[in-house]
């Protein structure tokens, strides 16, 4: 009996010690980030792409998207089937895939705020070169100065 727990609680704390670990045959956790991100990326830019102005049938968008995400593998240098292994070991584990999505959400906020920032740059040196005038709406507002009225 006292065998029997000897080995109960060896076993229980080996398998403690192993719970934050990954499976070598899974991606780790910043590279799945990665590649879930891409292919997110690719997803939208897949189905949000319109050619010359035509309405694209849906079918032909799930082709693109579906390119997409193999250039997305390709890229990251791993197989389909490492891809699947990997993101049903992170779906049998919520925890560690909303962390991983967690971090995924805080990249795009940085990324858009870079984007926010630079876009309000450009607007701001073309309201420079405008000579001062600004643009609202679709309007060229005059500049203080060229309300003056100058007589002769």
């Amino acid at each position: 009996m006292r065998k029997t727990a000897v080995i109960l609680l060896t076993g229980l704390m080996l398998a403690c010690g192993n719970a934050d670990r990954t499976p070598s045959d899974v991606l780790p956790r910043d590279k799945m980030r990665d590649v879930l991100l891409d292919m997110n990326y690719a997803e939208v830019w897949g189905r949000d792409q319109q050619m010359d102005t035509l309405l694209v049938p849906d079918s032909v968008k799930e082709q693109r998207v579906k390119t997409y995400y193999s250039q997305v593998l390709q890229l990251h240098g791993i197989t389909r089937e490492e891809f699947s292994r990997s993101y049903k070991f992170y779906e049998a584990h919520p925890d560690r895939l909303e962390i991983i999505y967690k971090e995924m959400g805080e990249i795009v906020k940085r990324k858009r705020e870079v984007m926010d920032s630079t876009e309000r740059e450009q607007r701001e040196r073309e309201a420079r070169a405008a000579g001062g005038r600004t643009r609202r709406d679709s309007l060229f507002w005059p500049s203080s100065d060229s309300l003056k009225l100058i007589l002769p």
